[in-house]
């Protein structure tokens, strides 16, 4: 999965939960204690910065990220909330949004959280020197006028609908960075320039062990409720077999695992607590369009289209979530999802045909036109290139690893060849993000508001790693961030959707469900299916 501090927004959605209680025994933790726990962390994060575009990922955040609080919250409702402070419209012309910070607000140095960390941090967001993720929202914003230390004015060039989300990011210690690389100082801790970690959250950074864990501890400066637990320690088990085994064994108190065929026999197991929910995780295959690729046939949407029509999206999702989630239906467009009413369209539907005859005939078609002749090996080649491309994942992840599989003989029933491309997390986000891949097949997490899809889609996007180079499908979502008008906004984003439905830079998935796995003795953990993730409220988790 793949996220960032910037927050990647994605329509809003009905959560559908299905809790499982199973005994309260058998199972228990022999790591809990009265002030620690243990989370198996499925990733490892590329490194600690989630503003950066390389370390953009889910597990960044909800490790050490827990570090570093923003204004707003996302809840597990999809509503934002106040939290470090709040954010309101004082006017819509010239657009003004007001952000002011808890007045207990301090850093975990003894300083307090001020205006200038808010001006700081918008400042950073926006300076083209650092390699930030997303800037959306944040460039959208002409100047900032300091009303007290505790207060900001954002005045904007142009209005931003989904302001509430753009102040759902972290907020960054100015005293602690100022003057320093952003690309690189944050990479392995959160120190301030005397070696002090910085935090605002209610955790602090004790320790980072590349390929062992990240160890966060009560940051005593806090300004909320006070936290329960000592400490939590993140250990990687980024292997799905290891990850599930280690909860089975009581070797760690919770895990958060993507959809694995091995969860349901967790459900049966005495004490253990099952949370899911119809999440924010929107699972895609990304076409890499420009440099990077292994083939000019990528750069050709004739040919992402054969490569979309060669995959029984329908068939792939039957078979890996036959035993979890039977009723699972795939996806057929990239900002909305299925369920919301009078939104969602599903442009990406023409590519899903039942029938593999018909499947395979309409690839065929569109090879024979753009003169592609089949080799002896049953794969074409086009213009001299042979339709040969990369497919990678998180290795692993074994659904994963499964669906690259399945998808695998499906292509090549079609006359294109999937190459195995797989790394672990840590090393396989860096490589997309310096646009080195073909296809990557990963997650985007979201909260819950079309927002943020420039970055990914939109020309100098700070996560479009596909080199996707559409100035309609560009202007249109630029168009809908500044759309106060929320029917507006879903036309633009719609008409956006359609394009790309034409151009395939992205194949939609399906919504992937989550599962919050723990100890039935713990007490304070709820999932929070958006991008906030299962850490969102720490400081409420208690241990037996």
């Amino acid at each position: 999965m793949h996220r960032s501090h910037f927050r990647l927004i994605l329509g809003v959605l009905v959560a559908v939960t299905s809790l499982i209680v199973a005994g309260a025994a058998g199972g228990a933790s022999k790591k809990a204690s009265a002030g620690s726990v243990t989370f198996g962390a499925e990733q490892e994060p590329p490194c600690l910065n989630g503003f950066t575009s390389g370390c953009n990922n889910t597990w960044t955040s909800w490790t050490a990220g827990i570090a570093l609080a923003s204004p707003l919250i996302v809840k597990p409702d999809f509503t934002i909330r106040p939290y470090m402070g709040n954010a309101k419209v004082l006017r819509k012309s010239p657009f003004t949004v007001l952000v002011t910070l808890n007045k207990k607000a301090k850093w975990s140095d003894g300083k307090q959280v001020t205006a200038d960390d808010l001006i700081f941090t918008w400042q950073t967001i926006i300076d083209p020197k650092f390699d930030i993720a997303g800037r959306s929202g944040w460039d959208s914003i002409g100047r900032a006028v300091k009303v007290n230390s505790k207060a900001v004015k954002f005045i904007y060039k142009t209005p931003y609908a989904p302001y509430k989300v753009q102040f759902s990011t972290s907020v960054l210690p100015k005293h602690a960075l100022e003057g320093l690389d952003f690309n690189t100082v944050w990479d392995s801790n959160y120190n301030n320039k005397s070696g002090q970690t910085m935090a605002s959250g209610p955790y602090k950074l004790q320790s980072y062990t590349k390929g062992q864990s990240i160890v966060m501890v009560r940051n005593s400066s806090f300004w909320g409720k006070r936290p329960t637990l000592d400490k939590i320690t993140f250990v990687f088990r980024t292997n799905t077999d290891t990850e599930i085994q280690a909860i089975r064994g009581g070797e760690v108190d919770a895990i958060y695992p993507q959809p694995q065929l091995q969860l349901a026999q967790l459900r049966g197991q005495s004490g253990l607590r099952v949370q899911t929910n119809a999440g924010t995780t929107l699972e895609h295959i990304d076409i890499n369009t420009g440099a990077g690729n292994s083939t000019p046939l990528l750069g050709q949407a004739w040919f992402r289209q054969a490569i979309a029509y060669s995959l029984d999206r329908q068939g792939m999702v039957k078979q890996l979530f036959s035993t979890l989630n039977p009723g699972l239906p795939i996806l057929n467009n990239l900002s909305y999802v299925n369920g919301q009413k009078g939104i969602y369209v599903p442009h990406f539907a023409k590519y899903q045909i039942s029938s593999k005859a018909k499947r395979l005939a309409k690839v065929a078609a569109i090879m024979k036109a753009h003169n592609c002749t089949k080799g002896g090996d049953g794969i074409y080649t086009c213009g001299g290139e042979r339709a040969s491309v990369r497919l990678g994942t998180t290795a692993g992840n074994k659904l994963r690893e499964l669906a690259v599989e399945i998808m695998q003989a499906q292509a090549k029933d079609a006359g294109i060849e999937f190459r195995a491309d797989s790394q672990p997390s840590r090393l396989f986000f860096p490589r997309i993000s310096t646009n080195k891949y073909d296809l990557a097949l990963f997650a985007w997490v979201g909260t819950g508001d079309p927002a943020g899809q420039t970055d990914i889609y939109g020309i100098g996007g700070g996560s479009n790693w596909k080199g996707y180079n559409s100035q309609r499908v560009t202007n249109l979502l630029k168009a809908s961030d500044a759309a106060l008008d929320p029917k507006a906004r879903i036309k633009l984003v719609n008409a956006a959707d359609a394009q790309m439905a034409l151009d395939v830079p992205t194949i939609p998935l399906y919504q992937k469900p989550t599962y919050f796995v723990f100890n039935s003795k713990l007490k304070g953990l709820v999932d929070n299916p958006t991008l906030q993730g299962p850490t969102w409220n720490t400081e409420a988790w208690k241990a037996g």
